[in-house]
């Protein structure tokens, strides 16, 4: 399946179109671990439905050129779509742009966010729902994809922060083990590197969590996801049966016995 449209208007954003791999992650294996769950992904993507929908309120209802960036398997194109004339859909999968392609009429770019491939000055609007924690550079993501809007346009991200899923974290090291999780940005450097920017911005903070009946449940959620970064997540076996249930016995749960997955969320605003 070919991911560029010619039918395009001369005025189209798109100038070029490249998958590139990244000295600090590895985007080859990010694309396979998403194209991977493309089919379960919607099973499990309850944390991107509520930043998503929190983002939506931030656009524009009417513009001309609109982008979906890491577009995932685009559960928001629908929504989108009604905000603009074009819907660009950008994502590192070629497997997840066939599961968007299936929900809005959208041009889907298979592309790595952190290359920007798009004209400077060509974008109403940007919606980025939790995909900035994939870059490479996010100082370099946020000026890049800032630098692509139009004046007046505006684009919206809600990424993870500090703390997310730190009971994963403790729980390993309880039982010896490294962290499974990666580490996130600070709300600190988050908001330096917004002001790097020198657009005017806006930040703010917000906790989710999501339950789960048991820690198998909650790794399954995160491989349903493509999360496969949370390193070894759902390998347990590998680390001996008593491990695996001291790791069950300390995991926290809340008064309803199940176990919780708390995620620190940035919610943020760049104008053009």
């Amino acid at each position: 399946m070919k991911y560029t449209n010619l039918m395009l208007k001369s005025d189209s954003p798109i100038n070029s179109l490249s998958i590139s791999s990244s000295p600090l992650i590895n985007k080859q294996k990010v694309a396979s671990a998403f194209s991977r769950a493309a089919h379960s992904y919607e099973q499990h993507n309850e944390l991107q439905q509520r930043s998503g929908n929190a983002l939506l309120r931030w656009l524009p209802e009417q513009a001309e050129w609109g982008l979906d960036l890491g577009c995932g398997s685009g559960w928001f194109a629908p929504a989108l779509k009604q905000k603009t004339k074009q819907l660009l859909a950008l994502d590192l999968s070629p497997a997840m742009l066939q599961q968007a392609q299936r929900k809005a009429k959208i041009v889907p770019i298979c592309a790595d966010m952190d290359t920007q491939p798009l004209a400077e000055h060509s974008l109403d609007w940007i919606f980025a729902n939790l995909c900035l924690q994939w870059s490479s550079d996010p100082a370099a993501w946020l000026v890049g994809w800032s630098q692509r809007l139009k004046p007046g346009g505006v684009l919206v991200f809600a990424t993870l922060i500090d703390a997310s899923l730190h009971e994963l974290a403790h729980c390993w090291q309880s039982q010896g083990q490294p962290s499974p999780v990666n580490h996130f940005i600070t709300q600190q450097r988050l908001e330096q590197y917004l002001a790097a920017t020198g657009r005017r911005w806006q930040c703010q903070t917000a906790t989710e969590q999501l339950t789960y009946p048991n820690l198998k449940a909650l790794l399954l959620d995160l491989k349903g996801i493509g999360a496969n970064r949370v390193n070894n997540a759902g390998r347990a076996g590998l680390m001996g049966k008593h491990t695996w249930q001291q790791l069950n016995l300390t995991y926290p749960v809340n008064k309803q016995g199940r176990c919780v997955a708390t995620y620190q969320l940035a919610y943020g605003v760049i104008y053009g």
